[in-house]
């Protein structure tokens, strides 16, 4: 059931491995090369209105902004105030500030319930190393630029790992018709991948088209080629060179059933003596295990402007606010050329100046430099003409639209700007969560959605292809280090595995409102110390719980000055307090003498540890008495 003959192999071009096709797809290569064509030639149309909205969008991010010929004095230094920048920049911090937690639940019995836990260290292990949340925060630019974010999975079959990378929806093709839902899965007929690599390289990938490649190449081994990648119904996995079919598979990540075979004998030519039919043993059908529910290709996108009516996003963050930005970059203008005018209005006397002094004359004054009149009084011979005032209609303008373009983005809360108009520290506080309200309500959901189809996706590539041990180290802060084993045939026989992602995970939250919630938490008395500390920075969390707790002992009376500070002393010597015999509590006696109520005198006690070691080692022995929880 889980051996190599139940699958296609997996391609990986950058591992360069030799494929396997035990599983080739059942098109024949005429209709793949109609395919091709057609879906390349729809999408084409399609892709145009699309291709210029992702143009305006990078453009507007890197700060090429469109000009105003109106205000365009011919220098080619135009001011543009680029807050599509800070505000992209801003917020993706904010949307992807953690690892999404993943939740795993199996069967009620005990073997289920430990692979649950040993799938959920595996898969927070591999979310620590591929950096998945520096993968999601690129995915979520490549949103916000493209309209279309996309990440991929691969199992490397070198390395025997599953690697996740970020894929350019610019360089993809899809069926025009479909769209993706709410798990990140494109809803289509095909999705289409364009490739670069080496014809070397793809002779390496599929020796038996060594030939049509060199052809394409031109018989030159370093020539860069374009293929695709094209992943048709989540059944097929086809690869072309223009008109070249250079391999068709099944799907490689999915455990395809095995149909019965029956047994043969051996058959060989009387004359020749060669085998004609090899003997096999026969095989009994068995149903392939997986873990999803469908076959699906290996993408997930984030998509959330989204009507269900075309791959891509209707629109996006930036281009709903290329409007807002030209409108700031025009009012920077408008005061720069003021602030040009009032630099250089200038009028100067003819009697006194040629029109060549003249011009000279406003450019040295331009720069600070004073000038000589000729002859004549000065005040006659230069004027300078006041710039009247630009109206504070002009930057209330500019104040709304760059508080509307932060809005948009919900980062209106996050900005230095905004935090230094608050004056209280509930308000600074508040803005900021109104920020988190905004992107963990409206975007940082749709990304938990895109983690969790992620996992799923992850856990069906261990049911496909973990056919060796895999081991896994974990650490945790109470079990200490455990080594873990996963394996394919671990999954046999298991009736339920749901994976999906905390919510909430991802939701932004600033470091003031979780000190916060932790002094909440711990006035209820709903959490430990030692979590106290943690939540609140502490840089020894188990330093600070182990004061608090010989404070509270001695509150109580149950241990001794010195033993909470070895230091203390009164008088120059350090007190000698001994318990009293009746009830416990200290007394101090004549002589250092303990005595009783009657005056009976009681033999001396030992004397009181004062020396550092001492007094931490009777201390740790009533820590250890003193009752737990």
């Amino acid at each position: 059931m889980f051996s190599d003959t139940n699958k296609a192999q997996g391609i990986n071009e950058n591992a360069n491995p030799q494929p396997i096709d035990p599983y080739e797809s059942t098109l024949s290569d005429d209709e793949i090369r109609k395919l091709v064509s057609q879906w390349i030639r729809t999408y084409s149309v399609y892709y145009k209105e699309i291709k210029t909205g992702q143009d305006i969008s990078f453009d507007y991010w890197v700060g090429k902004h469109r000009t105003d010929n109106r205000t365009n004095t011919g220098d080619d230094s135009q001011v543009v105030d680029n807050l599509t920048f800070e505000a992209i920049e801003t917020f993706l911090p904010i949307a992807t500030r953690a690892n999404p937690e993943a939740l795993v639940q199996a069967d009620v019995s005990e073997q289920a319930q430990e692979l649950a836990r040993d799938i959920k260290i595996a898969l927070t292990n591999w979310a620590d190393t591929q950096k998945f949340r520096r993968k999601l925060a690129k995915m979520t630019r490549g949103w916000l630029l493209n309209r279309m974010g996309a990440l991929k999975l691969a199992w490397n079959p070198i390395t025997k790992t599953i690697d996740c990378s970020v894929v350019n929806t610019k360089k993809m093709v899809f069926d025009k018709d479909g769209y993706v839902d709410e798990a990140g899965i494109f809803r289509g007929d095909y999705e289409g991948e364009k490739k670069l690599a080496t014809a070397d390289k793809l002779i390496e990938m599929f020796p038996k088209k060594s030939k049509e490649i060199m052809e394409k190449a031109m018989n030159k081994e370093g020539t860069k080629l374009e293929y695709y990648e094209w992943w048709y119904r989540g059944t097929d996995i086809l690869f072309t060179l223009e008109d070249v079919i250079l391999g068709k598979f099944k799907n490689p990540h999915w455990n395809w059933d095995i149909t019965g075979v029956e047994p043969t004998e051996e058959i060989k030519d009387e004359e020749t003596q060669v085998v004609l039919r090899e003997a096999s043993a026969g095989q009994e059908a068995q149903e392939g295990i997986n873990h999803l529910k469908e076959r699906t290709s290996p993408y997930r996108y984030l998509c959330i402007f989204n009507t269900g009516e075309q791959p891509h996003d209707n629109t996006s963050l930036i281009l709903q606010n290329v409007s807002q930005q030209d409108l700031i970059n025009r009012r920077e203008r408008q005061i720069e050329e003021n602030v040009k005018r009032m630099n250089n209005g200038l009028v100067v006397s003819g009697t006194s100046f040629t029109e060549e002094q003249a011009s000279q004359a406003a450019s040295a004054l331009g720069r600070g430099v004073a000038i000589r009149v000729p002859n004549g009084d000065v005040s006659k011979a230069v004027l300078r003409l006041p710039t009247p005032n630009l109206p504070s209609d002009v930057f209330n303008s500019l104040k709304d639209a760059r508080q509307e373009l932060r809005n948009i983005f919900g980062t209106a809360g996050s900005t230095a700007d905004s935090i230094k108009s608050e004056e209280t520290v509930r308000g600074k506080v508040k803005v900021s969560q109104m920020d988190s309200s905004r992107i963990g309500g409206g975007i940082t959901e749709y990304i938990e959605q895109v983690a969790d189809s992620i996992y799923n996706l992850v856990v069906q590539f261990m049911f496909v292809h973990y056919e060796d041990e895999h081991f896994i180290t974990s650490a945790g802060e109470i079990s200490g280090m455990r080594l873990i084993a996963l394996k394919n045939q671990r999954f046999i026989g298991l009736k339920t595995l749901d994976i999906t992602v905390k919510e909430g995970t991802l939701i932004p939250k600033d470091p003031l409102t979780q000190r916060n919630e932790a002094i909440d938490l711990w006035s209820a008395n709903a959490i430990d110390p030692r979590t106290l500390f943690k939540k609140l920075d502490f840089p020894n969390p188990d330093e600070a719980t182990n004061q608090l707790i010989l404070w509270q002992m001695f509150q109580k009376g149950q241990i001794q000055p010195q033993m909470y500070l070895p230091t203390f002393q009164v008088g120059g010597q350090a007190t000698q307090m001994q318990p009293n015999a009746q009830n416990g509590q200290p007394v101090q006696g004549n002589e250092g003498n303990a005595v009783n109520p009657v005056g009976q005198e009681q033999p001396q006690p030992a004397p009181v540890p004062t020396s550092p070691e001492a007094v931490q080692a009777e201390s740790n022995q009533l820590l250890r008495s003193a009752p737990q929880g």
